[in-house]
């Protein structure tokens, strides 16, 4: 099943709990996506097993899958909850409505007790690896004589040829790139990630920039490194981040390599077996990442203006979208990038934010329009699109959902996966929802920032609210597309921009987000130029929701 491909651990689990997790996860979903009755609880059960999904993998300790010997039966009432919600005569509606809410919350009280369990699983599994790494790093009585093995020479490394490959970017050498960091010094490092440590550096030519070495220890694959490069040479836009240049060391032997088709084959044959430098280089982005901003430090200052701005914030949702409809819409080939999250969102010295982190990307196929691109599902968890995760099918849907979330933690200052009062798993989109749902919108939003926001503001923030909410919808089919979205925060950044205090007392035209029962066309055919508007003060149309 596409919802396992790439964990490698779902027989394991399986066997170990007794039940076929994957299935009844996927069965779960299936029945959610097509309900009839109660859809909004159906979603949020939906949620939680998806939740439940993604943390069984990291179980890899038999003794730590034992708490977990009931999920089985857990996940089967689960479905036969779901998949009683199909039914769609009144009559029994009105019936089983008490019986059903009952179930509902007893149901989700019982997947919630296991999310609260995963804290104290994880610690049985880390502890039981420390005592086998342990037992490697200190040898028993009988080897401890032995003289270590000698650690690779860095002239190893460095006796090589730079070979850059042929992205029509700057060419630079792993000597020209060592001069910049000082040999890639620990107070140059001001970043690291899944792929790597970032290193600020200077060219010769004074130009800061930013520079990510490829650690080969990572998950990060040499695919990933050349995608990257790939697709960033073919970009070029206000919030999409620059690539400079890269470099990539190749043994001295390969140096005479004819062909381009020859030379990348032998280049990743001897990225496998000798492990050289791959490096990227990127323009300098003086004022960290978006995720740096919303989620300081305790006690850190709260000065920097896209903690303390409504406005900078709107700003902020503003450019990534249109980053976003730039790779969908107008790149040649289509692009989806699969990992926007915060932390890929990235200021530069005047607090202009940048789209970063390509090594996930896709080129999109047209012709896959409906169908989506079958691929092992990659992401990053609590912003991964949960379509995709359990079909394995991949569609600019699934960068609108990230945007979603994105906006949802903007909005609320919550991380997208976090710890509530109860110390169990909680993720954004399912804390938000029901708030939205039952429209406390102002008790949802941020408390930092300062002013509070004028009547003006507060309805462009509600509009935003609504947006969010709709990229976030389980089917991808229900997402706005991304033209729409940019439409719509437009108009909220204006209203920004005004700087009325005045009470709203005058229609404001919304571009409006169809739904898709007020439509059978899916909302991916609306565009900019077709959209039709709607004045707010019609909320049955604009507030509508499932």
């Amino acid at each position: 099943m596409a919802l396992w491909t790439g964990l490698g651990q779902a027989a394991t689990v399986a066997q170990l709990v007794g039940a076929d997790v994957g299935g009844l996860v996927s069965m779960i979903v299936q029945a959610a996506m097509t309900a009839r009755q109660n859809k909004s609880e159906c979603e949020q059960l939906a949620r939680r097993v998806l939740m439940i999904a993604q943390l069984l993998p990291h179980v890899q300790e038999p003794e730590a899958v034992q708490p977990l010997a009931g999920l089985g039966d857990t996940l089967r009432d689960a479905h036969e909850l779901v998949v009683s919600c199909q039914v769609r005569s009144a009559a029994y509606q009105l019936v089983m409505a008490g019986r059903t809410a009952e179930r509902f919350r007893e149901v989700q009280g019982r997947i919630d007790s296991y999310l609260i369990l995963f804290p104290v699983i994880s610690h049985i599994g880390i502890t039981r690896r420390l005592e086998r790494i342990y037992n490697v790093l200190v040898p028993d009585d009988s080897t401890r004589d032995e003289p270590p093995r000698p650690l690779p020479q860095l002239q190893e490394f460095t006796e090589v040829a730079e070979e850059v490959l042929p992205h029509g970017t700057q060419e630079l050498t792993l000597a020209e790139i060592m001069a910049a960091t000082n040999n890639f010094a620990p107070d140059t490092v001001i970043g690291e990630g899944g792929s790597g440590k970032v290193y600020r550096g200077r060219l010769y030519n004074g130009r800061e920039v930013a520079i990510k070495r490829h650690n080969w220890q990572s998950h990060y694959s040499v695919n990933d490194f050349l995608t990257e490069l790939d697709i960033l040479s073919l970009l070029r836009h206000k919030h999409i981040i620059r690539l400079f240049g890269s470099c990539v060391t190749v043994s001295k032997d390969k140096r005479l390599l004819t062909t381009p088709q020859k030379k990348i084959k032998d280049l990743l044959s001897n990225m496998r077996r000798k492990k050289p430098e791959a490096l990227i280089v990127y323009e300098y982005m003086e004022n960290g990442t978006l995720s740096d901003h919303l989620h300081r430090d305790v006690g850190a200052s709260d000065s920097s203006p896209v903690t303390m701005s409504w406005k900078m914030r709107v700003q902020v949702l503003l450019a990534v979208s249109r980053a976003i409809e730039h790779l969908h819409c107008h790149a040649n080939p289509p692009i989806i990038h699969r990992d926007v999250k915060p932390s890929n969102i990235l200021f530069d010295a005047s607090w202009v934010s940048c789209l970063s982190d390509f090594g996930l990307s896709v080129v999109w196929d047209m012709a896959s329009e409906e169908s989506g691109l079958e691929l092992p599902v990659e992401g990053t968890y609590g912003y991964a699109d949960p379509e995709y995760v359990h079909t394995g099918l991949l569609k600019p849907a699934s960068d609108v959902y990230s945007v979603g979330v994105v906006m949802l933690e903007v909005l609320t200052g919550k991380r997208a996966v976090f710890h509530a009062e109860e110390e169990m798993h909680g993720d954004l989109v399912s804390f938000a929802l029901p708030i939205i749902e039952v429209g406390n919108i102002e008790e949802l939003l941020d408390r930092r920032p300062l002013p509070e926001p004028t009547p003006w503001q507060l309805h462009a923030l509600k509009r935003v609210v609504q947006i969010a909410r709709w990229c976030v919808r389980l089917a991808g089919k229900d997402r706005p597309a991304i033209s729409d979205i940019v439409a719509n925060l437009e108009m909220a950044y204006e209203l920004f921009c005004r700087d009325e205090s005045g009470p709203v007392d005058e229609p404001c035209l919304w571009p409006f987000l169809k739904n898709d029962e007020d439509s059978p066309d899916s909302p991916h055919a609306s565009s900019v130029t077709s959209t039709c508007y709607y004045s707010d003060l019609e909320p049955e149309v604009l507030e509508d929701g499932p």
